[in-house]
């Protein structure tokens, strides 16, 4: 979640609300802290540009990580930003829901921090973007071999034998769909992110899958929902009927061994 931000808080602000989570998330880092990101419609050129200078007038505040002792679940906050991780640990680690999980986790620690900031009297978050991001590993030896194999995995890609080009090497895309509200009218985007990538604990190759849906409808978090159901559709439909299949036979066993 963005907000507007708060100009009454300070880094020292950030490690007093420790004390509120430090019975669940006991550990802490300090990080640089993210840059507002808006989707704008229509989309103002100047606002892709990935090179930004900025004078600054006095020292930023961070970014404060909040994270449990298995590194699983996390708490980022600064001064205009509050955002809530989980990560995958171990195989045996299963992926919470959405709806059981990770949303409730979410508001209850989102009300600890509203009544924080209530208590120390450091004013009211108004938002002005939601963000929901689902990151997928897409391991080889599951339905595909090589980094060639794009055909195996997704949907939108056909391979050629034809000489130029031939086979791909690999896949890399980045690609951008409005999301539409009731009335039609742009309420946010969906960013589609592909990269090969080596999974560290193996050195066995995979793809990185990133989903991030980006908006705001009102003044609340309605678009947590929008987006999320955006990003499983979408999720479905980039990718092919063989890999869910996989996917499906895989997860019924993990149940089934538990």
């Amino acid at each position: 979640m963005q907000f507007e931000p708060l100009p009454l808080v300070q880094a020292a602000h950030l490690g007093l609300l420790w004390s509120e989570y430090r019975a669940a998330f006991p550990k802490t880092e300090e990080r640089p802290a993210l840059e507002p990101v808006i989707e704008q419609f229509p989309e103002n050129p100047a606002a892709r540009v990935g090179l930004k200078f900025q004078a600054l007038e006095s020292f930023p505040i961070p970014r404060i990580w909040f994270a449990n002792d298995q590194g699983s679940e996390m708490i980022q906050v600064q001064n205009d930003r509050f955002v809530k991780n989980w990560r995958k640990e171990g195989e045996s680690h299963r992926y919470p829901h959405y709806d059981e999980t990770i949303r409730p986790h979410f508001d209850r620690d989102y009300e600890i921090f509203l009544a924080f900031l209530e208590k120390n009297q450091l004013g009211t978050p108004h938002v002005n973007q939601c963000e929901v991001t689902y990151v997928n590993h897409i391991l080889a030896g599951e339905g595909w071999e090589h980094y060639g194999d794009v055909d195996r995995i997704f949907t939108f890609w056909r391979s050629t034998d034809l000489v130029p080009p031939g086979p791909a090497e690999d896949l890399r895309l980045h690609t951008r769909f409005v999301i539409p509200g009731k009335d039609g009218r742009p309420i946010g985007r969906l960013h589609v992110d592909v990269q090969p990538a080596i999974r560290t604990s193996d050195n066995r190759p995979m793809y990185l899958l990133h989903l991030t849906a980006r908006g705001q409808v009102g003044d609340a978090v309605d678009f947590f929902d929008i987006g999320r159901e955006w990003i499983v559709t979408t999720f479905k439909r980039l990718t092919t009927n063989s890999m869910h299949n996989i996917w499906r036979i895989k997860n019924d066993a993990s149940i089934g061994n538990r």
